[in-house]
């Protein structure tokens, strides 16, 4: 799935408006807009068991999962449809997350 697609899906899930002029407002609750378009993106992904690649778009993904003998976090394998699988480790993947969410956002 293209990025672009992938945040047109999560505006359009968003009960609140996301919109680059009004930044990471603060919600009624008292959260930031940031947390919920993190909680929004995060559930999206787990739904629909995607992954961000390193050029951005998303596919199916495997792993991320907390392993308990070793205590740390499974690496992500992407899979991308016609093309090699492609490995990330947990952390990188958050990293491709927040800048997602930052794209959204700022």
């Amino acid at each position: 799935m293209k990025r672009e697609d992938f945040k047109k899906i999560i505006k359009l899930r968003s009960f609140w408006k996301i919109d680059k002029r009004k930044g990471n407002y603060e919600l009624p609750n008292g959260k930031h807009l940031s947390d919920y378009v993190s909680d929004l993106i995060e559930s999206q992904m787990k739904l629909d068991t995607l992954g961000i690649r390193k050029n951005g778009d998303l596919c199916f993904v495997s792993g991320g999962t907390w392993n308990v003998e070793t205590k740390e976090f499974e690496d992500y394998t992407l899979m991308p449809s016609f093309k090699n699988n492609e490995m990330c480790s947990y952390d990188e993947m958050q990293k491709r997350i927040n800048c997602l969410i930052r794209e959204l956002l700022y």
